[in-house]
């Protein structure tokens, strides 16, 4: 197993007696054999994307490959910039023309 074992830990729940972890590479064809003894949990990605795991293994092989149980949220920080230099440039123009109308 990888040195993630106390993420694994964390996110999965403590390895079963008898389940030894073995990473099934990049094989497309692979199929983790569901565990009915295993609480189904809820993966997610740094994009949002999700995906339901049914074995500490799978849960284990998804957690070594970055995703995670917590659905973390990322501020777009972009546009919030933009929205806020927007409202900022639009302030400064309607100053702007009522400060000149009042001056006539």
């Amino acid at each position: 197993m990888e040195n993630n074992y106390p993420l694994i830990e964390r996110n999965c729940g403590p390895q079963p007696e008898g389940v030894l972890y073995s990473s099934p590479g990049n094989d497309p064809n692979f199929i983790f054999t569901p565990d009915p003894f295993f609480e189904s949990l809820t993966l997610y990605d740094t994009e949002g994307n999700i995906i339901n795991v049914n074995s500490w293994t799978e849960c284990a092989h998804y957690i070594n490959g970055g995703w995670s149980s917590n659905l973390v949220r990322f501020v777009p920080g972009d546009k919030y910039i933009f929205y806020g230099l927007t409202v900022l440039c639009l302030l400064i123009l309607v100053v702007k023309i009522f400060k000149a109308k009042s001056e006539k």
